[in-house]
């Protein structure tokens, strides 16, 4: 573990997963970045909140509202500590994906192709964001089944990774290849 600092190690859930899926010696991970728009969502909540419990009605919707609202935060507090907790374990024969309770491990001789893509959302006509990922396809050596493990910009320098698990499985990724290119 040359390099990682202690906070990188992988937890005891990751180091299971990674030895059951035989992947090797632990090199190194990659942080899962927070989500800039949730914490936006929720700033905005609690604004809300707050102004009901200064200035809003005293009945119950009013107190609905303050309680609702405290909840959605609360709860995506919770779960944006855990998924950037995890992150991308990388390991000499292949990758854990550790967000929550999920474990995920494949191996780099399982993956068939990696394609880039960007999805564009939109009301209307008029257009309200983007987003960027990357589709791994694989094929499971233990059930013989297909799947597709996606990782997007949750992830920091992600065209980096992509072109990491390009090199590590030797396979091309195809498609959409830089998401700040339109």
């Amino acid at each position: 573990m040359a390099g990682s600092k202690p906070t990188d190690a992988p937890p005891p859930p990751v180091l299971a997963r990674a030895a059951q899926a035989n992947l090797g010696e632990f090199e190194r991970r990659v942080r899962r970045r927070p989500g800039v728009g949730g914490a936006l969502a929720c700033l905005v909540i609690l604004v809300v909140v707050m102004n009901f419990v200064v200035n809003g009605p005293e009945n119950v919707w009013g107190r609905g509202v303050v309680v609702v609202g405290l909840l959605v935060v609360a709860t995506w507090g919770y779960v944006w500590f855990h998924r950037t907790r995890g992150g991308l374990y990388l390991f000499s024969g292949g990758f854990v994906d550790a967000a929550g309770r999920r474990v995920f491990a494949l191996a780099w001789s399982e993956i068939r192709s990696i394609k880039g893509q960007m999805t564009q959302f939109a009301i209307g006509s008029l257009p309200t964001g983007s987003a960027f990922s990357y589709e791994v396809a694989f094929k499971s050596r233990v059930t013989g089944r297909e799947g597709v493990w996606t990782f997007n910009t949750t992830y920091n320098d992600v065209p980096a990774l992509a072109r990491l698990i390009s090199m590590r499985s030797r396979v091309r990724v195809t498609g959409l290849t830089d998401p700040y290119q339109l």
